[in-house]
């Protein structure tokens, strides 16, 4: 409900939408760990996400996102290579995933804009609920990492899972849930939100570095650094977070046994490279591309199929490390021209981001996101696509007064909690 006085539109909290933001709470808390869940559990988590992004279509509280044209686009885009990716899969078995992709790529930032303009505290809500479902995943992978077992999930070559099931996820999630830190520790006041970000942060750094994901770091290394520079006004709060960061740092790796206990990013660099007894990953990564690109070039047209299955490569099991070619090899032509139509969009949100010093949060999780992308098996995955849609539908259109804030609580004109969080002020539809 918005409620306007004195040219400024105050938003107040609609008790109608209480259970929406209590089930989006549940979505954002479980999406870290829901791998892992027993199937029931997973198959409710994946329904109520998907269904409640439906549902909301058909009751039309849509909202239109930055460059909206975009993203009507690879929603058509994924229903077309639903229908045209049978180079070796039917019709019916592309149904399902290419039906993720349309609801995710087609839907999602419509109705996630929706919910960010109608309810003052959704972002806000969502953010604490994924950074603390985020951070028990990492703590999860610290202890993994100094040896013990977590529900039944240990380290896989030296590195840690966390409640993620795979390295490279908890790395990746790691990664947002860091920025989401530096954001509070910059922005807020109150003690308690500081001190509990300040934990969070040192513990996802501690799942960060347990994973032993070079991609993971790499990616969160760039979407930092957009962030930073966009709070570059901030300077003396971010330098503090620099230091108080290298202080804890150096005592726990000092004083601790967790550096003797994993793979440092400079181990995981020689083993990378090959020049360690292991296999190469790069070049793994290479021979998945290698074998995309031959089957592309077979049929540069369509793909040949959406599923995991036919994504398989050289060895039969490994999925292509790059979003756009594993778009092209699955999903033909016109998902990979998306899927760059897509990163481009994002190149420019960050450029905008960097000039206007605004949206540096949003910024950062989309760079952080599609810099993953760009060299993991990125594909279809929720876990990996909504914070991605979140950060887009919170982004302020940069062509609006950056002036005094459209929404504001209370009387003394300050953004709300959410939108400091998100880094952004809203305006009203």
């Amino acid at each position: 409900m918005r409620v306007t006085h004195n040219n400024l539109t105050i938003a107040t909290s609609a008790p109608r939408f209480g259970l929406v933001l209590a089930a989006w709470t549940c979505v954002a808390v479980v999406l870290p760990v829901y791998r892992i869940l027993p199937e029931p559990a997973r198959i409710a988590w994946f329904c109520a996400t998907f269904g409640l992004m439906v549902l909301w279509l058909v009751l039309g509280r849509v909202a239109r996102p930055l460059y909206p044209v975009i993203w009507i686009l690879a929603g058509y885009g994924a229903v077309v290579a639903t229908v045209t990716a049978t180079g070796r899969a039917s019709v019916p078995d592309n149904l399902f995933t290419g039906s993720q992709l349309a609801i995710l790529l087609g839907v999602g930032p419509f109705v996630l804009r929706w919910l960010v303009l109608n309810i003052p505290d959704f972002t806000r809500t969502v953010c604490i609920a994924f950074l603390i479902g985020q951070t028990c995943s990492s703590a999860a992978g610290i202890a993994q990492i100094m040896g013990t077992s977590v529900f039944g999930f240990a380290t896989v070559q030296g590195r840690a899972p966390g409640l993620s099931a795979h390295p490279n996820v908890l790395g990746l999630l790691s990664c947002l849930a860091l920025l989401v830190c530096v954001q509070a520790l910059v922005h807020e006041r109150q003690p308690r939100i500081l001190i509990g970000a300040a934990g969070a942060s040192a513990i996802n750094i501690g799942g960060l570095l347990s994973t032993g994901s070079l991609s993971s770091l790499m990616a969160g290394a760039a979407g930092l650094l957009v962030t930073a520079i966009c709070l570059r006004d901030q300077i003396k709060h971010l330098s503090r977070i620099i230091v108080g960061t290298a202080i804890v740092s150096w005592v726990v790796l000092t004083y601790t046994d967790f550096a003797d206990n994993m793979r440092t990013p400079a181990d995981r660099y020689l083993q990378v490279t090959g020049q360690t007894d292991a296999e190469s990953t790069w070049e793994i990564r290479q021979r998945t591309y290698q074998f995309a690109w031959d089957a592309i070039r077979e049929d540069p047209l369509f793909g040949v199929g959406l599923p995991v299955k036919f994504g398989a490569t050289f060895d039969g099991i490994t999925l292509t490390h790059n979003f756009l070619l594993r778009s092209w090899f699955q999903g033909g032509i016109a998902l990979a021209l998306l899927g760059s139509l897509i990163v481009l969009a994002v190149l420019i949100v960050a450029m905008k981001a960097l000039r206007h010093k605004d949206n540096g949060l949003a910024a950062g999780v989309l760079v952080t996101v599609m810099a993953f992308a760009l060299t993991s098996a990125f594909f279809e995955q929720p876990n990996y696509w909504l914070p991605a849609l979140l950060a887009w539908a919170a982004l302020r259109p940069w062509s609006k007064p950056e002036s005094a804030p459209e929404l504001v609580t209370g009387n003394n004109g300050a953004a709300p909690p959410g939108l400091i969080i998100a880094g952004t002020s809203t305006p009203s539809p």
